[in-house]
């Protein structure tokens, strides 16, 4: 019997309640290569759930955003772990030993993890800064009298004068 008939649409399916979405994956977890495949991204996702838990406890919530699991082998106990950014590479890197403590203390045979730069295809973004404009802060009036001010009291030829000096130019 395949697959497609022992699943019937329920108008069809004679003398049957509502389907249960468990009862079905189960079905396929049992009767289909779909259920290792399935297994496999539940599995991906309790080892990203433990990472996240192991990253807070470690001072890096952060970087929970930052870091997705790559793959994990559980022949050998490898842990893959991306990241776009170097900074957070580097700090994952310190707190290495900690972070693979904490996943074996929550029951994952992780033996060792390897940090690595993301590849394009997994697209992890950084976080939005929700102050960040495109476009500058308007530069009053007030402002360039005060900056003008300021760059009269200035004396000689101090970086900060010529700072300031091209401040005034480019905002006018």
């Amino acid at each position: 019997m395949t697959f497609a008939r022992k699943f019937k649409p329920q108008s069809l399916a004679p003398g049957r309640g509502s389907a249960n979405a468990r009862e079905a994956l189960d079905c396929i977890e049992e009767n289909s290569p779909l259920g290792e495949i399935l297994q496999k991204a539940e599995n991906s996702l309790h080892l990203q759930q433990a990472l996240r838990l192991s990253l807070n406890k470690n001072g890096l919530e952060k970087a929970v955003d930052l870091v997705k699991i790559g793959g994990f082998s559980e022949g050998n106990g490898e842990l893959k772990i991306y990241t776009n950014h170097s900074a957070v590479a580097t700090r994952l890197q310190q707190k290495l030993p900690s972070i693979l403590l904490n996943l074996q203390e929550q029951g994952w045979a992780v033996q060792f993890l390897t940090i690595k730069q993301s590849p394009k295809e997994l697209s992890i973004d950084s976080v939005k800064n929700a102050n960040y404009s495109e476009k500058p802060p308007v530069f009053t009036e007030t402002a360039q009298k005060s900056w003008a001010a300021l760059l009269d009291q200035l004396d000689g030829d101090s970086p900060l004068k010529a700072a300031i000096k091209n401040l005034l130019r480019r905002r006018r």
